[in-house]
């Protein structure tokens, strides 16, 4: 029977139509490698010592010491987010927006006069400027920045112009926040809606703002002197530009001359720190008080006219000077003409043209 398979399988054909030889099957056979011998190595072929089941046993502790490996990797990074991010604080509320009214809270209110008063809304800013925060400063770099003040009730709004604006340096760190202020000089008027509104306004309510906006461009040492003439609340752009021309290091050229006209002398809004910074800088700074009735002891009897004006600004020169003019609407009507409501300035008209000023040397908040 052995000798009949074997001539069978000698005439099968193979795989490529070749006969299969018994020396080839048996040369197959010899190379062939049997099932239970690659199933059951020996010891001598295990030289780590791993056993049957191919696994190192591994020593105590092991996964214990990477449990504290990842947890104190996880606490390092948490770490370098506290101190070099923002992203696990809470959200910080209350900052400049340029492009949006944001809710501001008042947290004092000071009165300043029998019809005016001071009024100081907290500004927040984040630990670290984003792009937001460099958006408002490079605004406020430009030059003299106003908000734009919306009343909630009636969605009407107007726009002031801060007297203060200061970021506090120290980091509060449970909030990841510096805490800062901007001050805004209001005049009660019986018909302004806006006026009434934020003198209704308590310490602790919100007041939706906008800005900061950009109301005149200024850079240091752009003009030889500046000539203000200011009335009442008028004065809040020219001490905004007052404070930073004098308090600029990079900007010691431009000198600063102020005509500013009240009712009385106790009536002066921030007199105090007019006279503050005129004494450090006498050089630099002169003012002129003006005031309508009353005994007073610094100011001269009068208001900005004329005559005033006309000898405020005798030394004016139109290729290196500008005169800045801001009060309510009788001044302005008198000294440079109204502006009209909008970006325009409106035609020069009143004393300053008279005088032979062009448009291009003054300018009307």
């Amino acid at each position: 029977m052995a000798g009949a398979r074997l001539r069978l399988l000698q005439r099968r054909p193979g795989a490529h139509g070749a006969c299969v030889s018994a020396r080839s099957i048996q040369g197959y056979r010899g190379y062939s490698t049997p099932a239970t011998q690659a199933a059951d190595p020996s010891p001598a072929s295990d030289p780590k010592g791993e056993g049957a089941q191919g696994k190192k046993e591994r020593p105590p502790g092991t996964y214990i010491i990477w449990a504290m490996e990842a947890i104190g990797a996880t606490a390092a990074f948490i770490y370098y987010l506290h101190l070099y991010t923002d992203l696990l604080k809470p959200k910080v509320e209350e900052r400049l927006n340029p492009d949006k009214y944001t809710p501001f809270t008042l947290v004092e209110r000071e009165p300043l006069t029998g019809d005016t008063t001071r009024f100081r809304f907290r500004i927040n800013r984040p630990r670290f400027n984003e792009e937001l925060e460099q958006l408002a400063d490079g605004i406020i770099a430009q030059g003299a920045w106003a908000l734009d003040v919306k009343d909630h009730l009636v969605q009407t709004y107007r726009t002031y112009t801060p007297v203060d604006y200061v970021v506090a340096t120290e980091v509060d760190d449970e909030r990841g926040l510096r805490e800062g202020y901007c001050d805004l000089v209001v005049k009660r008027y019986p018909g302004g809606s806006l006026s009434r509104f934020l003198h209704n306004t308590q310490v602790g309510d919100r007041v939706e703002m906008r800005g900061p906006i950009l109301t005149w461009p200024y850079s240091p040492n752009k003009y030889r002197r500046l000539y203000m003439v200011a009335g009442g609340t008028g004065i809040a752009p020219m001490y905004q530009l007052i404070d930073r021309i004098l308090g600029d290091p990079a900007d010691l050229a431009t000198q600063v001359s102020l005509l500013y006209g009240s009712q009385s002398e106790a009536d002066i809004i921030y007199r105090e720190q007019l006279d503050e910074l005129a004494k450090r800088h006498p050089e630099r700074l002169s003012i002129k008080y003006l005031v309508d009735r009353g005994p007073a002891s610094a100011a001269q009897p009068g208001r900005p006219d004329a005559r005033s004006v006309g000898e405020f600004v005798g030394g004016f020169d139109k290729s290196k000077d500008v005169v800045l003019v801001c009060g309510p609407d009788p001044m302005m009507a008198a000294v440079s003409g109204m502006r009209p409501i909008g970006p325009t300035q409106g035609p020069l008209r009143g004393c300053l043209r008279d005088l032979g000023l062009a448009p291009k040397n003054v300018f009307k908040f």
